[in-house]
């Protein structure tokens, strides 16, 4: 099986751009968060991403639509062999990767599906790491045991994994020369530490703060895949 692969993006809307153009069917996407709250970033990642890309006219208004807004024959066919599911919490996820199947297993639109490619299927989770953050198993054990279960799942159906995290906003906003307010620059959230075992985090006065030996994300996430970029041509191998 192919070697996991680890991607970090600003926007959730460059996610699903490659999903939709990428030559592998059918594909699995795991969204660690609900419905709803996917939907709502979801759409301002499109405004936001649209926004920075776009050309403008005099009042300011954007002249054209994000290309996932158009309903293109294309766009159209791709999301015939997509499967996508939420799990909103830490449990859910597990759950859901240790009874997975494939879409090569239920897929009702076959011919949909090998149109698309002949290459191996993929299985997307954005935002494994994320969703750990808020509990007890934010730490070195707790991301080892999740990879680990999302890695049996993805051999165990002949799927090339790939783990997808979002760039961290830190919420403050600058001023430009031209006086526009833009928010500062995403952080890489492989840079993070965290502690080696889970209840290791204990509470400052602003934020967490660890005991014991801490370890970067991207150092647990290495022993498990290779880093790439969203056009990274290993990506798509």
């Amino acid at each position: 099986m192919a070697q996991p692969i680890a991607v970090v993006s600003s926007y959730r809307v460059e996610l699903i751009d490659y999903i939709l153009k990428a030559p592998a069917a059918p594909s699995n996407l795991i969204i660690c968060a609900s419905r709803e709250s996917f939907l709502q970033h979801l759409q301002a990642d499109v405004q936001s991403a649209h926004l920075a890309s776009s050309p403008s006219n005099e009042n300011n208004v954007t002249t054209a639509l994000h290309p996932l807004l158009i309903p293109t024959i294309h766009l159209l066919a791709a999301t015939r062999s997509i499967r996508l599911a939420f799990t909103p919490s830490l449990p859910h996820l597990r759950a859901y990767l240790a009874t997975f199947q494939s879409t090569t297993e239920t897929d009702t639109h076959p011919a949909s599906s090998q149109n698309r490619s002949s290459c191996s299927p993929v299985l997307v989770i954005l935002g494994l790491v994320a969703l750990h953050h808020s509990t007890s198993e934010y730490s070195a054990q707790g991301l080892s045991r999740s990879i680990a279960i999302a890695v049996e799942a993805a051999n165990s159906t002949s799927m090339k994994l790939i783990l997808a995290e979002l760039r961290k906003e830190n919420g403050n906003q600058i001023s430009t020369a031209d006086n526009e307010i833009v928010n500062e620059t995403r952080h890489d959230p492989w840079k993070e530490n965290i502690p080696l075992l889970n209840g290791s985090a204990g509470f400052g006065s602003e934020e967490r703060v660890w005991a014991g030996r801490t370890i970067s994300i991207g150092r647990v996430i290495g022993r498990w895949c290779k880093f790439a970029t969203l056009d990274a041509e290993d990506l798509d191998q």
